[in-house]
């Protein structure tokens, strides 16, 4: 309920607050054929808000409402694992994107859900909850494949250490080199996944930096490799939530630069979230108190360091006035 609050009620946070709140309130005035590029249960939502005469802050209580409780729920099969889950989903920094990307941090947890359903075998679940997920951002159709991908991906430690510095290889050579912008750009604007303008923005012969923050993910991506064949061992049902939390970070080693694609990549890093509460629970009972609280306190200074570069527009923070 407090993250619920703060996230509905916050007044002139987050990057994209006034792009929503500016669409919230002039929707009653526009033409219906305006707006239609956008998902269909976005605008339903913002219309049914704006018919019982709410204001925005109730499409932001509403949207957080719907993220907080699909994350919740995607932690059923690992309930003593929550406590966790929400503790890195905060200081990792997707509490803050949450109020930045609205949309697609509900589609990031739907997503969470639905691998959850497809762990357990249930076909028409996966698909329903994609469905729904799809229809506050497009993007998530992208993952209907990933049902019958799931179970299938089991690939050794040594091919991710490889794909890893293969990343960081990859994250100094223009993207020119080897993608075709124009092509990719295509491909976007003719799809349902409107990434074009993301594509058409990008600068084809911009290469990666060593900032501070890319060392940061870089490091935690490593530490989450470092425990792949241990938890794997330990739990095999691990195994689909390291898959797809490695292909973020292989991704963001590489593309962390390229808007568009770290847009679609939060996808997968989503579920770094999962690998470091199993990372957390595994060292629990390796009596590794020590490595724990390192771990738990280096990403409390992540979460303060967040707040202080004013991540995703999280800061200064203010509350509505009623």
């Amino acid at each position: 309920m407090v993250l619920v609050l703060i996230a509905g009620l916050r007044y002139h946070v987050g990057q994209d607050y006034l792009g929503y709140t500016f669409y919230y309130e002039e929707r009653p005035y526009m033409d219906e054929s305006i707006g239609m590029e956008l998902e269909y249960g976005f605008t339903t939502l913002v219309n049914f808000l704006n018919d019982l005469n709410l204001e925005v802050w109730s499409f932001f209580m509403v949207s957080a409402a719907i993220t907080y409780l699909l994350l919740f729920y995607s932690f059923k099969n690992y309930k003593h694992l929550l406590y966790l889950g929400v503790f890195f989903f905060i200081t990792y920094g997707f509490y803050f994107y949450s109020f930045n990307g609205v949309r697609q941090a509900v589609a990031m947890s739907a997503l969470a859900v639905a691998v959850m359903y497809a762990q357990e075998r249930k076909i028409f679940h996966f698909f329903g909850i994609i469905l729904l997920g799809g229809l506050m951002h497009k993007s998530l159709f992208l993952f209907f494949p990933l049902y019958f991908l799931i179970h299938r991906i089991k690939l050794p430690h040594y091919f991710w250490y490889i794909a890893f510095v293969i990343g960081l290889i990859l994250h100094f050579i223009p993207l020119a080199r080897f993608i075709d912008i124009s092509f990719i750009s295509e491909i976007l604007s003719g799809s349902q996944i409107d990434y074009s303008g993301f594509a058409e923005s990008m600068d084809s012969n911009e290469v990666g930096g060593l900032t501070l923050g890319y060392l940061v993910r870089v490091a935690i991506g490593f530490l989450i490799l470092s425990y792949y064949n241990k938890l794997i061992k330990f739990n095999k049902n691990y195994l689909p939530y390291y898959n797809l939390a490695l292909i973020g970070i292989v991704l963001y080693n590489a593309f962390s630069h390229v808007l568009v694609i770290a847009r679609l990549n939060n996808y997968f890093l989503f579920f770094n979230i999962f690998c470091l509460a199993f990372i957390i629970h595994y060292l629990y009972f390796e009596k590794q108190k020590l490595i724990i609280h390192s771990i738990l306190v280096f990403f409390l200074i992540l979460f303060g360091y967040g707040i202080y570069v004013n991540e995703n527009g999280c800061s200064p923070y203010q509350f509505i006035d009623f």
